[in-house]
């Protein structure tokens, strides 16, 4: 499986070799009709791509075309939809979707904090967990995209029940047991790899991106640059670093 907060998704396309050889693709902040994507719906694309099922579930109402950064690079043009989530693609039939939703926040609000990107951003909505169930080898596996998912975790081991299941996505290290699951890195060892703010030359300094599963761990966990390499090209994919990993189906 493999995880990536994917920045928008607006590099869908050049990201696509990174994820190709999963199974299951867990996604964080892909947009629908965002300027600033090109109006792309980005999930959608990458699993048309890769002939792939996709679940997508909305975060956020986006009332404005991005942070300062963004609006300045788009003119700012309108949204045709503004719509941003997470989402989770899988070779497998997908059934019984759902979201957990945490409160609303400030994200709406008008002072100028980092939670509205100082006021440039205004967004309706919500940090979220996006869940499923599929069929895998004749086990029924719950997979569960999550970013900043706080105030849920009653609800997601109730649906996880007695299953196996892996969730990941932008989330610190303590969801995992919150979430009554195992922390993948921390598998086959005691120090987490970082995954954020990453760059074409380093995985980062911090830890902003985890996997989470109580499943055996068959090949520990590989972490990747988030850059597109070709023709003597490189292009920055996302601040947040791939992460993939082979769990055992028993």
């Amino acid at each position: 499986m493999a995880e990536f907060n994917a920045a928008r998704g607006r590099h869908w396309l050049h990201a696509a070799p990174l994820l190709q050889d999963a199974d299951v693709i867990i996604l964080n902040e892909m947009d629908v009709g965002m300027a600033r994507s090109d109006q792309q719906h980005t999930t959608r694309l990458l699993a048309h791509l890769l002939h792939m099922n996709y679940a997508w579930g909305l975060e956020f109402v986006e009332l404005t075309s991005g942070t300062r950064q963004e609006q300045a690079a788009t003119g700012h043009l309108p949204n045709f939809r503004g719509l941003h989530g997470n989402a989770f693609l899988t070779r497998c039939h997908i059934s019984e979707p759902v979201i957990f939703r945490d409160p609303v926040g400030k994200y709406f609000s008008d002072d100028r904090i980092p939670l509205n990107a100082y006021g440039y951003e205004k967004r309706l909505g919500g940090r979220m967990g996006l869940f499923g169930r599929i069929q895998l080898d004749g086990m029924e596996l719950v997979i569960g995209s999550t970013h900043k998912l706080y105030g849920s975790a009653a609800q997601v081991r109730g649906y996880i029940g007695g299953r196996a299941a892996v969730t990941a996505g932008d989330q610190p290290t303590h969801s995992c047991s919150d979430f009554g699951l195992q922390a993948v890195d921390r598998v086959h060892s005691r120090r987490a790899t970082p995954t954020w703010p990453a760059t074409c030359q380093q995985l980062g300094t911090m830890r902003g991106d985890n996997l989470c599963s109580n499943l055996r761990v068959a090949t520990p966990e590989s972490t990747a640059v988030p850059c597109y390499k070709r023709f003597g090209v490189h292009a920055l994919l996302s601040d947040h670093a791939p992460t993939t990993v082979t769990l055992h189906i028993p």
